[in-house]
């Protein structure tokens, strides 16, 4: 829901929204505080400008166009010139001088320096006036604020439009698409091309590097990873109720949305390191390499409601492997 309040309404959603459930980090000593500062408009101008440089550092972008260079980092001559400040300025140390892991060197753009920088490149409605003692005040250290950051762009809020409507659609395809098979080849499909479209994954991914070293960027993980479980454990289990299918013993829900959320990250991430060579995905037939492994995932840890054969999917792999060894009787 959005936040009344006449500079707060007018940003663009979703910065607009109440931000106090997902900035968590705010260096503020009561909950009233922290929940003024997360809707401030000067704290909604930092986020801005951090994912912009998110985005002109980690993509998605064409392969052939190189990191642009507008707004504010044109004006400094790049996005790497201030003062001699190269990307790791603030990455080997915190405002308090505590060592940050090498892990976090992946947000070296991320400096203090540059975020505040860069909030001078801001489009209206937002402020365009930052400084690094305001973005200290506001986050006690650079873990801290990037904490926040990844909290806001894992936020289901700030996923776009074309998100929803994929699952939307995927949805409605699995459950009521005449062919079945078809249907849960486009949405792998569908579901691995916006995957690799949007910048939350690589911010994700960068993030993940590092998350052994820090607690709170693992909470924020965990918790993207729970909302994921119960988004898409709900798609599937309206697919298995329309179609008439069940788990096979032993299998879960929460397992079935688990492992095919692995298998989408691992076939966007093999994508993106092939670029347009890749195999994984094939846009003229709407298939790619998660089609695949989907139709071959259901085939074994579904079977139809009425007609289960009672087997664990070990006692299918064992049954299938005897079937063979005895020249196919079973």
């Amino acid at each position: 829901m959005a936040v009344e309040g006449d500079a707060k309404s007018r940003l663009p959603y979703p910065f607009n929204e109440d931000l106090s459930p997902v900035l968590l980090r705010l260096n503020r000593r009561t909950e009233r505080g922290r929940q003024q500062l997360a809707n401030d408009p000067v704290t909604a101008a930092y986020l801005a400008a951090a994912l912009r440089l998110v985005e002109r550092h980690l993509g998605p972008r064409p392969a052939s166009s190189a990191p642009p260079t507008t707004g504010a980092a044109a004006a400094r001559g790049g996005p790497h010139h201030e003062q001699g400040q190269g990307p790791a300025a603030d990455a080997g140390q915190q405002a308090s001088g505590e060592t940050v892991p090498p892990e976090r060197s992946l947000f070296g753009f991320l400096s203090q320096r540059a975020i505040a920088a860069e909030v001078a490149g801001n489009p209206d409605p937002f402020p365009r006036q930052g400084s690094v003692s305001t973005l200290r005040t506001s986050w006690r250290t650079q873990s801290d604020f990037l904490a926040d950051l990844l909290g806001f762009v894992l936020w289901t809020g700030y996923y776009p439009a074309s998100y929803a409507g994929l699952l939307d659609a995927a949805g409605e395809q699995l459950a009521e698409a005449e062919d079945f098979a078809t249907a849960v080849q486009e949405v792998a499909f569908n579901a691995t091309d916006h995957l690799l479209a949007m910048v939350t994954f690589r911010v994700q991914l960068a993030a993940s590097m590092g998350a052994d070293e820090d607690r709170a960027v693992r909470a924020v993980l965990a918790a993207k990873y729970e909302r994921g479980q119960a988004i898409w454990g709900g798609i599937y289990t309206r697919m298995m109720t329309a179609r008439g299918l069940r788990l096979r013993d032993g299998m879960t829900i929460g397992q079935l949305a688990d492992i095919l959320t692995a298998l989408v990250e691992g076939c966007a991430l093999r994508a993106m390191a092939e670029g347009s060579t890749s195999r994984v995905l094939d846009p003229p037939n709407k298939r790619s390499l998660l089609s695949t492994a989907a139709l071959a995932l259901m085939s074994g840890c579904m079977e139809p409601k009425g007609s289960e054969d009672g087997l664990s999917l070990a006692d299918t792999i064992n049954a299938m492997a005897a079937a063979g060894s005895a020249g196919g009787t079973p």
